[in-house]
């Protein structure tokens, strides 16, 4: 029997900004669900390259990020960092000075880097504050159950599901 491969889902962003913090908010919807005892989960908040070290005993990694695509608030996006030649350059993938894609840049070189899937939302507001937007936390549910059908597929499968629509 194959070992249960070592899957983290990170939230990442600024709670003091609203929207920005909609990764680490995201955490307390999927943290009330159950999840298998191989899933852990890990509040990324700004941290930059001491996120590194956390990420390199990990085999799959799911990062939950505000990113701005210059879209409609809410818009939902799933992609691996590979994907990001795709994006066109006016798209800001995060709002951190280190994103998520420079922490994996770093781990590849350190020798240990997770398979990664990254899921985007479009924040709506930006604005000092605590709370997040109503349109933000209504996507949550859905955010929800994509991330936990990844983890479903890479506990069947061994991998990210192939084409899951997240828009």
């Amino acid at each position: 029997m194959m070992n249960s491969p070592k899957i983290m889902v990170m939230g990442v962003g600024n709670i003091l900004m609203s929207d920005e913090g909609l990764g680490v908010r995201f955490l307390d919807e999927l943290a009330k669900r159950p999840l298998p005892e191989n899933v852990e989960i890990l509040e990324g908040g700004t941290a930059g390259l001491e996120l590194v070290h956390l990420i390199q005993e990990v085999d799959f990694l799911i990062v939950v990020d505000a990113i701005n695509a210059k879209d409609e608030p809410g818009a939902l996006f799933r992609f691996q960092p590979g994907d990001l030649q795709v994006f066109p350059e006016q798209y800001e993938v995060s709002f951190h000075q280190i994103g998520i894609i420079e922490v994996l840049a770093m781990a590849k070189v350190l020798g240990q880097a997770p398979q990664t899937l990254i899921f985007g939302v479009q924040p709506k507001s930006l604005e000092w504050g605590m709370d997040i937007s109503p349109e933000i936390q209504a996507l949550f549910p859905r955010l929800t159950d994509f991330v936990l059908k990844e983890i479903d597929t890479i506990q069947r499968e061994g991998k990210f599901a192939s084409a899951l629509t997240a828009r």
